[in-house]
């Protein structure tokens, strides 16, 4: 599957808060002649276990053989990704420092806050786009709705009433619960936490109604029924929730899309770019990875620096004008 720009579908994915850490991935063979000489530092704004990190491990196996040399995860959460974009911007630019970075930080970010520590167009270079998040509509399992349709009339009804647990106001998650609101003509009460597990634990406490995150976080908890979902943004639907529609399905337009992409900082060498952009298109469209993927609810999305770059603008404009839109300010 090759880039595509400006594609705007359904719903978020999380960002979390915690303690930064380095884990290794992968035990270190001999060192190769020539790029890369030395293990390579993958700097990731978010804590260990999330799905990027999941994925990115699985990914790192199969490339190793071929790079010659050990991935260290870097995890560096923080607000809005801003913590892991810096370190990224700062880094020597060797390319044994790669970052993975999701829409937030490249595209979302610049709209909602006065000053960034990093220039999401000067301080990195785009090697490839990754993957786009399948999104699940969420509810706790006692919510009177057990559609798309009944949970629109139970919020029409009662303005207000249902809680939408969000990663904070300003952020990805919480554009989405405005977008709803103001698609349906209704409102939604947003309660922040610190994470995607943390939202879907209040769910099965019943704490928050409704959420959108990854389906990843929430497959077990539907399948043993501590959790409703009433529909994902994908193009088709899973075969692992194959009576569940899409956002498409039921017209309901379309919504921020979450996505994570490869950046390297600035002033990388093209070789090593080249390189990057690669190996990592080899993995994403292996089959097999394919296959891993889609059992994580995820779509593989790659292609070249430029169509990564090209994609990064078009998202960049796109929430420019739903920030305007919903009367945002950068704070």
């Amino acid at each position: 599957m090759t880039i595509q720009t400006s594609r705007f579908r359904s719903s978020l994915f999380a960002l979390v808060l915690g303690l930064a850490a380095a884990v290794p991935v992968l035990a270190q063979p001999a060192a190769q002649p020539g790029y890369p000489s030395r293990p390579i530092r993958l700097i990731l704004p978010q804590t260990a276990g999330t799905g990027v990190d999941v994925v990115l491990r699985k990914a790192f196996e199969a490339m190793q053989p071929r790079m010659g040399q050990a991935f260290v995860v870097d995890y560096h959460p923080g607000s809005n990704q801003m913590a892991g974009a810096e370190l990224c911007a700062r880094a020597v630019p060797d390319g044994h420092t790669i970052c993975a970075l999701s829409v937030d930080p490249l595209a979302l970010n610049p709209h909602i806050f006065a000053k960034l520590p990093y220039d999401p167009f000067k301080d990195f270079r785009p090697v490839t786009s990754l993957y786009y998040i399948v999104s699940g509509w969420f509810g706790k399992a006692t919510l009177a709705a057990n559609s798309i349709g009944e949970l629109r009339a139970l919020a029409v009804a009662k303005p207000g009433t249902l809680n939408w647990a969000t990663l904070g106001p300003r952020t990805n998650t919480d554009l989405t619960r405005i977008w709803v609101g103001e698609l349906w003509r209704t409102s939604f009460t947003g309660i922040p936490y610190k994470g995607g597990p943390p939202i879907m634990n209040a769910i099965v406490a019943g704490e928050v109604d409704v959420t959108t995150q990854g389906v990843y976080v929430g497959i077990e908890l539907v399948k043993t029924g501590k959790a409703k979902l009433f529909a994902i943004s994908a193009s088709k639907r899973l075969r692992i929730f194959p009576n569940v529609p899409t956002l498409k399905e039921l017209g309901m337009g379309e919504a921020p899309v979450p996505w994570w992409g490869m950046v390297v900082p600035a002033g990388t060498p093209d070789a090593i770019v080249t390189r990057l952009n690669s190996e990592i298109v080899r993995v994403f469209r292996d089959p097999k990875f394919a296959e891993f993927l889609e059992a994580l609810a995820t779509e593989a999305n790659v292609g070249t620096p430029q169509a990564f770059a090209a994609m990064i603008k078009s998202e960049h404009q796109a929430f420019g004008q739903m920030v305007k839109r919903f009367n945002i300010k950068p704070e």
